[in-house]
């Protein structure tokens, strides 16, 4: 049924489902909560169920130091960003951060065509932090931040990959079913003197992307 509608366009109701294809409504919903959940269809609040445009592909070179929009910029996809919280906390300080009390944390909200693929959420230790406006972290990448704004450059970056299931309130912003697993970037960067700088975890939808290391055979002295 789905191959005779072209992306974006309106499905047919429950009801007028039920009625083409004799069968029950229990089905017909069953069905399309599972399509959603495999993000083939896409439902709008008030507005109906559409078919989804296929998810952007994007190659995040974890070898390749460089901010995250790099892995975006290489794939010519139009990225709209949007900085969906700012705060200052004092819970889940990141033990990288030493005798922290507190910290700056947000969040980045990645779309394209109308369709969320990541969130990006970043943590500051305080005397980095006290200096970064919610302006700032709207209009630049945290590399681009403590580069420019700040003065420190990153030297090297550790990574932790991991999958996990989305909390009510992530897989809400991401507008995805809570049962469905996300990719988990855990990046922390350091100076040249490997005083930590930040802490990012970046939530990936694994339908738009992958990751590529390059590994080379060490040198035999």
């Amino acid at each position: 049924m789905l191959r005779d509608y072209s992306q974006g366009q309106q499905i047919p109701t429950e009801e007028e489902l039920t009625q083409c294809y004799g069968v029950s409504r229990v089905t017909v919903r069953r069905a399309i909560q599972t399509l959603v959940e495999q993000n083939v269809l896409l439902r709008r609040q008030g507005k109906g169920t559409f078919l989804a445009a296929p998810a952007p592909r994007f190659i995040y070179e974890l070898d390749r130091f460089g901010p995250f929009l790099d892995a975006i910029a290489s794939a010519g996809e139009a990225v709209s960003v949007t900085v969906v919280d700012y705060h200052w906390t004092s819970e889940d300080v990141p033990a990288v951060f030493g005798d922290a009390q507190d910290m700056l944390t947000y969040a980045r909200l990645y779309e394209s065509a109308g369709k969320a693929h990541a969130l990006i959420r970043i943590m500051l230790p305080p005397g980095l932090g006290e200096k970064v406006t919610r302006a700032n972290t709207a209009d630049m990448g945290v590399y681009q931040i403590l580069k420019d704004r700040l003065g420190v450059i990153p030297n090297r970056a550790s990574f932790n990959i991991s999958t996990e299931l989305p909390n009510g309130k992530l897989a809400a912003t991401l507008r995805i079913s809570p049962s469905s697993p996300l990719l988990v970037l855990d990046r922390v960067s350091y100076d040249a003197h490997d005083h930590v700088l930040e802490r990012t975890l970046h939530y990936l939808l694994p339908d738009a992307y992958r990751l590529k290391v390059g590994v080379h055979a060490k040198r035999r002295s």
